[in-house]
């Protein structure tokens, strides 16, 4: 595992291997840059900000970020993640696919 910063918030970029990180970052697609630490919005608010309206997918987000839902052939293992104090978490997966996860609600999404 290692960390990328982007924005000021450490995403936990989510492999074993060095040499995969790079591809492991690719792969997940570009790191919103709509989040901050410096905004008070929540994290969902500022992807609602920055990308309209985010149409919501069902499916289930595990302790450890990974994505359950009936539509997937298989449960989806998050390649970047982060925390964000008081403004929840981020899980990013393959295909553009996006969890956010907070006190209060859980929100899946496809970021195109």
């Amino acid at each position: 595992m290692f960390i990328h910063r982007v924005n000021d918030i450490d995403w936990l970029v989510i492999t074993a291997f060095e040499e995969l990180k790079t591809l492991f970052i690719e792969d997940a697609g570009t790191i919103p840059s709509c989040f901050s630490t410096t905004s008070e919005l929540s994290l969902i608010d500022q992807a609602k900000r920055r990308y309209g309206y985010l149409p919501a997918l069902n499916g289930v987000i595990t302790d450890t970020g990974t994505f359950q839902s009936r539509n997937n052939e298989e449960d989806l293992n998050p390649q970047l993640a982060c925390l964000v104090e008081g403004r929840g978490r981020v899980f990013i997966y393959h295909g553009g696919f996006v969890a956010f996860v907070d006190d209060e609600q859980t929100f899946i999404t496809r970021l195109d």
